[in-house]
């Protein structure tokens, strides 16, 4: 498994992690697994400090993403899809981190859990009857897992934190564009 100089744990990613070696296999694999075996996925995912196969993730994940918005919505929303990604999950991680103080890792390994949802569910961001289930699926059912899984706090605590996360958004949401 270890040629040209790569581990396991290297930017060709861990047994969970997406294969930028073969990006097209592995996100389908990726976004397979993450759907069907979300325990599984967070319980392989590597520890480690590492930033690069999670961003790449999520700029390749922009790609379709991007692609339909540009069918969907128009020039604008699919260049935001290919810029807005890597420093919301930046953001994003700093709001969960904050939450799992105290657990086993620091806040790389709280974004590394959040790039993966976040890759899986931009595409469905664009489908306008798709956004909202797959908006709750991935706040409500795949952070709680990763977190108490890659953080190994209690599950209790981890669906608290997205609760509260969620409950955030979406009052930015609302006074963003409702009020």
């Amino acid at each position: 498994m270890a040629k040209r100089g790569y581990t396991r744990d290297t930017i060709r990613g861990g047994a969970s992690e997406w294969d930028v070696s073969r990006p097209f296999s592995s996100y389908v694999r990726t976004l397979a697994v993450l759907c069907v075996h979300p325990v599984r996925f967070f319980e392989l995912l590597p520890k480690i400090p590492d930033f690069r196969a999670p961003a790449l993730f999520l700029v390749f994940s922009g790609l379709p993403a991007a692609i339909l918005w540009l069918v969907l919505g128009g020039a604008y929303p699919a260049l935001v899809a290919l810029v807005l990604p890597l420093p919301l999950s930046l953001v994003l991680a700093g709001l969960y981190h904050l939450g799992v103080l105290g657990g086993r890792y620091g806040y790389v390994v709280t974004w590394r859990v959040l790039a993966y949802p976040l890759g899986f569910y931009l595409p469905f961001a664009a489908i306008p009857l798709l956004g909202p289930p797959g908006a709750i699926f991935v706040g409500l059912v795949l952070m709680p897992i990763g977190l108490s899984k890659a953080q190994e706090v209690g599950a209790s605590r981890s669906l608290l934190i997205c609760v509260v996360v969620a409950a955030l958004l979406g009052a930015l949401y609302y006074f963003l564009f409702y009020a």
